[in-house]
């Protein structure tokens, strides 16, 4: 299945887009970012056939990054468009966001714009940084080389788990309640 042909300038609204967003929640940062990118541009890959930006995404230690992200959010910020700035904390470092203007609009279709705002409020109200890392961290991400290309389908990449304890209750209810047991 072929995917949309890449034009930086939607990685660049969908970036503006989420900062406008969600950028103002104390926890949001450069990680969450780049998640809210991957999960929107691959889930609608995967149930359009065309993800929203075409951006190439690399395998990086914290996840799947848009491989332009730093060079968009530059542009951004020099543009006016958004601010950021880079936090130095005690044991890593935690880059801030805030829009400055609001975002272009009619960039982004109906659908499109549903599958942004679903990861963006996920994520953000969801998620810490380092969990969702973890989400991110699936066996497609696993098997790749640091800074190697993943393909979007890489997000249906499962390997067979034993459930947790919280996946086996909801099985066992949900069996007693169809009268399997």
């Amino acid at each position: 299945m072929a995917d949309r042909v890449y034009e930086r300038d939607r990685l660049k609204a969908l970036v503006h887009y989420v900062i406008w967003k969600v950028g103002a929640h104390p926890d949001f940062g450069a990680t969450k970012l780049n998640k809210i990118a991957w999960f929107s541009d691959a889930r609608s890959y995967v149930l359009t056939g065309k993800s929203i930006t075409g951006a190439p995404y690399t395998r990086q230690e914290h996840g799947p990054v848009p491989r332009d992200v730093m060079i968009v959010r530059g542009e951004l910020a020099a543009e006016g468009m958004i601010s950021q700035l880079l936090l130095k904390q005690r044991h890593y470092e935690h880059w801030q966001f805030k829009a400055l203007q609001h975002p272009v609009s009619g960039v982004f279709s109906e659908g499109e714009l549903k599958e942004i705002n679903y990861w963006s409020t996920f994520i953000v109200h969801e998620h810490t940084a380092e969990s969702v890392s973890e989400l991110s961290h699936d066996f497609g991400w696993e098997i790749a080389a640091m800074g190697e290309r993943l393909p979007f389908i890489s997000v249906l990449a499962q390997r067979v788990r034993e459930p947790n304890a919280k996946e086996l209750e909801w099985a066992k209810s949900k069996a007693k309640e169809l009268g399997l047991t």
